[in-house]
């Protein structure tokens, strides 16, 4: 059985992603030819006795999340799964099994469906597909590759992680500070006025004061 672990670092997109998969599968013909010479960058992947002609985006864009779909389902349709690690989603790197698709199915027979999804889930599961339907147009890619610093869709989740360790650590202290203001003090275990003994007689000479402590020491049954 071979199994494949392909990861794709946010800096990365979908050329990245076909040379790992014409790198790993093994037993299968499989070869991509890039072409950067063209005023558009392509990708032709040659799987079996099909070619597949691919554009590339970078992590993070719409272009990279619909040409992933798309990956899905020609390898699905030649045999191999594809799936992404949940908790990859929420780094800078997509971590993917590749698996043939007869073995998946005997993985999920022995451990089910749903224990699996908590763990592995097709990558369009992790997309927010609209319901209506998209008018059809000419679609043409763009002459080069646009770069950004960060893609959006890390942004968007480190801002949301950022403010929830916000709300996380003030939760924390408002119940650390509710504990410690009703943390009542260590009784000393002496009745009530024994601590005054000392200041009451203070400004006696100690010849006269200590007589006068001892006996009030010993009617408030101080020890």
């Amino acid at each position: 059985m071979s199994i494949y672990g392909i990861n794709i670092d946010w800096k990365e997109g979908t050329f990245s992603l076909l040379e790992a998969l014409s790198d790993n599968q093994g037993e299968k013909p499989v070869t991509v030819k890039f072409d950067y010479d063209s005023e558009i960058e392509t990708a032709t992947i040659n799987l079996v006795d099909a070619q597949y002609v691919f554009h590339h985006y970078p992590m993070g864009s719409d272009g990279f999340d619909t040409e992933l779909v798309r990956i899905e389902h020609i390898l699905a349709n030649n045999g191999y799964t594809l799936r992404v690690y949940q908790n990859s989603t929420f780094s800078d790197t997509l971590s993917f099994l590749l698996i043939p698709s007869d073995e998946w199915k005997r993985v999920e027979q022995r451990y089910s469906p749903e224990r699996i999804s908590a763990y592995f889930v097709p990558y369009g599961k992790q997309l927010v597909i609209p319901e209506v339907a998209a008018p059809v147009v000419n679609y043409v890619p763009s002459v080069k590759q646009e770069t950004s610093n960060v893609p959006a869709l890390f942004n968007a989740r480190g801002i949301r992680i950022y403010f929830l360790s916000i709300m996380l650590i003030a939760f924390a202290i408002y119940i650390l500070w509710n504990i410690m203001t009703k943390i009542e003090p260590l009784s000393s275990g002496q009745p009530a006025g024994c601590e005054n003994v000392q200041n009451l007689y203070s400004k006696l000479r100690p010849e006269v004061a200590e007589p006068l402590k001892e006996k009030m020491r010993k009617s408030l049954g101080c020890k």
